[in-house]
Order: structure tokens, then sequence, then C-alpha cells
């Protein structure tokens, strides 16, 4: 058969993969609720399960395939998890990393007859994207959001690492990305990949520069200013050694 034959007659796209998609979810996804969007997420879902192996794409990397922002992505897969539709598990990968999953089953289960109704007794873990702009106050620019993604494929940090950088940005009242990427970098050299490892680093900081300071040293500290002296915002001195290792925080 020659090239212009295979193309007429569609013989070229057996050479690439089909996506399975269940015919009860082509005939009850209106009755489910499952919008026109939902329904292309999901199948975006179940396309790079079944043809790539991938169990788990980021908010970022479903809004390039469906041609919209990760935040209506976002708010798709919140919408999903709420209706018991989809749930998104964790689980600890034999390096000792944690890593998210997109979990169908609630799908299967409710095209199974189960209530509609019933909520899915699992946790919609928010992306990064939205925890940020949540924290911010403020919606991302494009110039952050890729800062994000660079973090998480081209310097290969788990989501989970990102968060505690912010969570620890937040607590330092720097609202800065340059801020949380000096973190990220400080505890890549430390060679943290593991939640407990960042514990043990925090520990084991705290010890080496003397550990939490006493709060009522800090009153004294704070009360024995002049008056004409500038009142400095008080710092959490769980995380002094935070403070320490950026003195220009």
């Amino acid at each position: 058969m020659r090239p212009a034959e295979r193309e007429g007659g569609g013989a070229d796209f057996l050479t690439r993969g089909f996506v399975s998609v269940p015919r009860a979810l082509l005939d009850q996804f209106p009755e489910l609720g499952i919008s026109a969007e939902d329904f292309v997420v999901l199948l975006q879902i179940l396309s790079a399960q079944q043809l790539e192996g991938k169990e788990f794409l980021s908010p970022y990397d479903l809004s390039v395939l469906c041609s919209t922002s990760p935040t209506v992505i976002s708010e798709i897969i919140g919408r999903l998890v709420a209706r018991g539709l989809l749930a998104i598990g964790e689980r600890l990968d034999d390096d000792g990393t944690r890593s998210n999953y997109f979990d169908l089953k609630p799908l299967w289960q409710r095209l199974r007859g189960r209530d509609p109704q019933q909520p899915y007794a699992g946790e919609w873990r928010k992306d990064p994207v939205t925890l940020f702009e949540e924290e911010f106050g403020r919606p991302l620019s494009a110039l952050e959001c890729e800062q994000i993604r660079r973090w998480l494929d081209d310097d290969a940090y788990p989501e989970w690492l990102i968060t505690e950088a912010l969570r620890e940005a937040v607590l330092a009242n720097k609202f800065s990305f340059r801020y949380i990427d000096r973190i990220l970098y400080e505890w890549q050299r430390h060679r943290i990949r593991t939640r407990q490892e960042l514990e043990q680093y925090r520990q084991q900081y705290r010890a080496k520069r003397g550990g939490a300071t006493d709060p009522d040293s800090r009153a004294r500290s704070t009360g024995a200013r002049t008056k004409g002296e500038a009142s400095a915002p008080a710092r959490d001195e769980r995380y002094k050694a935070f403070y320490d290792l950026f003195p220009d925080a």
C-alpha cells in the first residue's frame, strides 16, 4: 500500500497509541455531572497512564495538553475530587521519596452504580501554583509559573519540598521566589531528599547554632531598645537557622 493510500484509509493512525475508554463513561458522564472540560482532563489522565505510564500530571502539564491555564485545571481536579470521581494518592517510593498519583477507582466505582452523592474519602492536595497564589495573595505571573515548572522539571525538586520551602518563606515573611530558590538550593546542597532528612537537617542545624532562643530573652531584647530605634519585626526563633543562613532576610 502506497503512503497516500495508507493516509487516506487512516491506516497511519494504527501505528500510534490508542486510549481505552469504557463505554459506560461515554454513556454516563453527563449524569455524573462531568462537564466537557472535566471529560477532556479525564481523557488526558487516562492517556498518560495507558500510553506513557505516567501516574500523575501536574496542573501545568495538564494545562498544556488541554490548552487552558493551571488555575482552571486545579479547579477541575478539585471539582472531580469533591464529587468523588477522582482521588489523589501519595506513595512512598523505594528511595524514601514521596510521589503523587491519580487514582481513578472512585470513577470506576461510580460507573458500577455507587451512590453519586456519596463523597469519596480522599483528600485533594493543592498544586504548587494554587498554594503559591493563596500564600502570596495574588495570581502568579507567567515568569513565576515558569519558575515553579523549572523547579519541578529541570531541578527535579519534589513537590513536597517546594511546599516546605514556601512554608519557610511565609514564616519568615519573605514572599519572594528568589528567597525560596535559595532555600531549595541550600537543601539540595545538603542532599535532602526525604521529609525525614529535612527534619533531621533542621534539628542538626538548630543544635549547631545553639538551638531556639528563649522567647523571654527575645522579649527582653525588644524591650531594651531605645525610644529612638526603629522597631524591627519579630522573628520566629524556631527558624533561627534560616535567619543565620540568610542574614539579609
